[in-house]
C-alpha cells in the first residue's frame, strides 16, 4: 500500500434494549456507522449486560412486553456503578407530550418517538456520543 496506513478507528458499543424484530433491524441498520450495538429483547437481559459491560449509551423500548418495562430497566440500570449518568434514550410509541414528559421525569436523559427516521436518531446518538467522548 505504499507506505500508508489506514487509520481504523473503533466504534463505541452501545446498548439497545428491544423486544421487536423489526424495529432492532432497523436501528441497527441505521447505525451501523456510528456504533456497534449489544441486543438486550427484555428488561432483565439489559440488566445483566449491563453489569457485564459499560456503556456509554443505552437505547432502551419502554415496553417491553412481560417483565420489566423499560422505566423500571432504566431505573435499576441507574443502581448499577457507572450508570448513575449514562444517557439512556426512551425509544418508544408512546408519543404524547405527557409520555415524553413522564419519561424524562423518570430519569431517561432523552426521548425519540417510533418511527423514527435515520436523520433523528443518527443525529441523537452522534450527539450524545461526541458530548460522552469529549468529557473523557
Amino acid at each position: 500500500m505504499d507506505g500508508i496506513k489506514k487509520e481504523t478507528k473503533s466504534l463505541p458499543r452501545i446498548l439497545l434494549v428491544e423486544n421487536d424484530k423489526p424495529s432492532v433491524d432497523v436501528t441497527k441498520y441505521f447505525l451501523k456507522e456510528i456504533c456497534l450495538i449489544d441486543i438486550a429483547d427484555n428488561g432483565s437481559a439489559a440488566l445483566e449486560l449491563s453489569r457485564q459491560n459499560q456503556y456509554p449509551l443505552i437505547l432502551m423500548d419502554i415496553n417491553l412486553g412481560s417483565g420489566l418495562s423499560g422505566l423500571e430497566a432504566a431505573k435499576q440500570i441507574r443502581n448499577i456503578k457507572g450508570y448513575e449518568n449514562t444517557a439512556i434514550v426512551a425509544l418508544t410509541a408512546y408519543a404524547s407530550p405527557n409520555d415524553k414528559n413522564i419519561f424524562l421525569a423518570s430519569g431517561l436523559t432523552h426521548y425519540l418517538a417510533k418511527p423514527f427516521n435515520k436523520a433523528s436518531i443518527t443525529n441523537l446518538v452522534m450527539s450524545i456520543l461526541d458530548n460522552e467522548f469529549d468529557t473523557q
